[in-house]
């Protein structure tokens, strides 16, 4: 059974491999296109194909749960068709059997697919930012999480938390005196909202550096209109999507305390564990396929059928998460139920198998 195990795997790991490559390049190709339509001087065709090349980790980690679900009905398809799995029967081993040796497998890519989704991830995705905020702006750089630095004639703001490009959090404003021959003030805020006039700072604290002594004065709001450029802003807004689930249990954190909804951030956060498991269930999907009937069509027959499967997967998935912000159900559910449901077609399914 070790050896059969390990065939198995070899198997179903050759399939995903190219199903998963085919994917990332078709993807990556669209993807360049887009870019490019999005060139000028500054921002060459070849700035657009290196900015993909750091987003590419969060290709992969998108395009996964398809992959696995196309990789083993191509790898695996091959066995079937090849009566392979009709003579392991034979032989004496069970369907659950075979099942199980083949989720083991899938067990071990799901733990592989978190440590991309929460590591690899955010830190390419923060290098692609990087990237492209510094040929968009010189005086601009991000730093880890949500931080920001921006240099602005004599001052230099960081901003903690950038929840979107007309809300932040945490901003420090330090202004040198001329020829930075020295601090000449500090002023902090709790949070900064955009308005058509400026930036309202709100419970800010200010402190001025003199010769002899440090003024400190504190003010509820403050309307700053030379503040943070917004089209900055959008070159550095970071996406739920880019945060390790250590950030988004922060940032969850501070909308808890300012009574701000949390919705689209905890079903990044559920969906940060729920996409590995996805693809779990697209591995145990293809097995009802492989199980049945053999000669009702080939390869190319079943790799149609993983595709149409796939983008039903992806499109209820994607409706049930929309939803489930607009109608306001649980992220926990919404992150969850499109897997919990095709888990239990397949094992409708695989019940029927004789």
């Amino acid at each position: 059974m070790k050896t059969l195990g390990y065939y198995l795997w070899g198997a179903t790991l050759q399939g995903i491999i190219i199903a998963w490559f085919a994917l990332v390049t078709l993807a990556t190709f669209f993807s360049f296109i887009a870019e490019s339509g999005r060139t000028d001087t500054v921002y060459t065709n070849l700035h657009a194909a290196i900015f993909l090349v750091y987003k590419l980790p969060s290709t992969l980690y998108e395009y996964f749960p398809m992959a696995t679900l196309i990789g083993a009905l191509l790898g695996l398809g091959t066995l079937a068709a090849n009566s392979e799995f009709t003579a392991m029967r034979a032989a004496g081993l069970s369907i659950k059997q075979l099942i199980f040796s083949v989720l083991k497998l899938g067990l071990l890519l799901a733990i592989g697919i978190f440590i991309l989704g929460e590591w690899l991830v955010p830190a390419s995705d923060l290098h692609a930012r990087n990237f492209k905020a510094h040929l968009k702006s010189k005086n601009i750089v991000l730093v880890g999480g949500a931080g920001l630095w921006v240099k602005q004639h004599n001052s230099i703001y960081h901003i903690g938390n950038i929840i979107n490009e007309d809300q932040l959090s945490d901003i420090s404003i330090y202004t040198f005196k001329d020829q930075h021959k020295g601090l000449k003030s500090l002023v902090t805020s709790k949070t900064a909202t955009a308005k058509e006039d400026g930036w309202l700072l709100e419970d800010v604290e200010s402190s001025i550096f003199e010769e002899t002594r440090i003024v400190k004065s504190h003010k509820p709001s403050y309307l700053k209109e030379d503040f943070v450029n917004s089209e900055l802003l959008s070159v550095a807004t970071v996406e739920p999507t880019q945060l390790s689930t250590s950030e988004l249990t922060k940032i969850i954190e501070h909308q808890k305390e300012n009574e701000l909804k949390t919705d689209k951030y905890e079903l990044i956060y559920w969906k940060r564990y729920s996409v590995p498991l996805s693809a779990l269930v697209m591995l145990f999907i293809a097995m009802p396929f492989l199980f049945g009937s053999n000669r009702s069509g080939g390869a190319g027959t079943r790799i149609f059928i993983g595709i149409i499967v796939g983008v039903v997967f992806y499109l209820v998935n994607r409706s049930i998460n929309e939803l489930g912000i607009v109608y306001g159900f649980s992220p926990i559910v919404s992150a969850f139920l499109p897997s919990v449901l095709f888990f239990l077609a397949g094992l409708l399914a695989i019940s029927r198998i004789r």
